[in-house]
């Protein structure tokens, strides 16, 4: 009976390791194209100097546990929903900006305000560290469209974002954007095979 494991488990395995300095000079060089010389002088004077961990914008100084930071939506693929405001995400998070161990993203804060639909839920993950590991997740979807850039990092996986229920509001039908509803008068014409 053939075994197979999840590709990502086989990332190391069957990649090469860059050297240290080429992995910084690469990373310098995404960074100064996703944030110029000022946003990638800041990010070093922080990493380097003060020790601290650079996230745009700050994530809040002391944990903020309440309801909204356990909200269950229960969505479902194919739901539109709205990603909450900045405020509404950093109360969910605590001093480490993360919502019950899950990070929200420096790339991610763009999207607050944003729509989007579900593409699936999140039930159970497969970790990279160990093959064969496998954990469940609650109350965390995936949106359709939505993924890592590597932005700063110079990195080309382009994984999906998790998003935390809690981040995100459900969309009434009548509150679609525009932009995301098919044409109503979009008729498929059949046309006869021509002889």
């Amino acid at each position: 009976m053939d075994t197979f494991d999840c590709q990502t488990a086989d990332l190391v395995r069957s990649s090469k390791k860059y050297p240290r300095l080429f992995t910084r000079l690469y990373q310098l060089r995404c960074n100064l194209q996703a944030h110029g010389l000022l946003g990638t002088s800041r990010k070093m004077w922080s990493k380097f100097v003060s020790d601290e961990v650079a996230i745009e914008p700050r994530p809040v100084a002391h944990a903020m546990e309440n309801d909204s930071a356990r909200e269950v939506l229960g969505l479902q693929p194919g739901e539109w929903v709205e990603i909450k405001s900045e405020e509404e995400i950093r109360s969910t998070l605590d001093a480490t900006g993360k919502n019950r161990g899950l990070g929200f993203m420096p790339e991610m804060w763009p999207y607050c305000g944003q729509q989007g639909r579900v593409l699936k839920r999140v039930e159970k993950i497969c970790l990279e560290e160990a093959s064969r590991t496998v954990r469940a997740m609650k109350n965390t979807v995936i949106l359709e469209g939505l993924f890592c850039r590597g932005n700063g990092i110079g990195c080309d996986r382009a994984c999906f974002y998790f998003w935390r229920e809690s981040w995100l509001k459900r969309v009434p039908s009548s509150s679609i954007r525009e932009a995301h509803r098919a044409p109503a008068d979009l008729v498929t014409i059949k046309r006869e095979p021509r002889i």
